[in-house]
């Protein structure tokens, strides 16, 4: 099954809505994968192994591992838009 890292500099809430914002617009275009949210500084995301990371904040990760950009779903701007990119990444 494919893995996505939800990371956050964010608070716990902000976190959790991201999750099931993710989990609900992967479920309505008939696809599953294992979600893991982590908070930014403290994540490792070599032990995760993430097919794709979506980061919400300004910070950035120093890693090969394809990030999206997951303002959208704090914002409710674009939130289709970053559900098909990761999608890209895990079909």
């Amino acid at each position: 099954m494919a893995k996505v890292l939800v990371a956050t500099g964010t608070s716990q809430n902000k976190m959790n809505k991201v999750v099931e914002l993710l989990k609900s617009g992967l479920a309505d275009r008939n696809m599953e994968a294992e979600i893991v949210a982590e908070n930014i500084y403290e994540t490792n995301v070599e032990d995760i192994n993430p097919d794709v990371i979506v980061l919400v904040g300004v910070n950035k990760l120093d890693t090969e591992i394809p990030t999206i950009d997951g303002v959208p779903f704090i914002t409710g701007i674009g939130i289709d838009h970053v559900i098909n990119e990761v999608l890209k990444y895990i079909s």
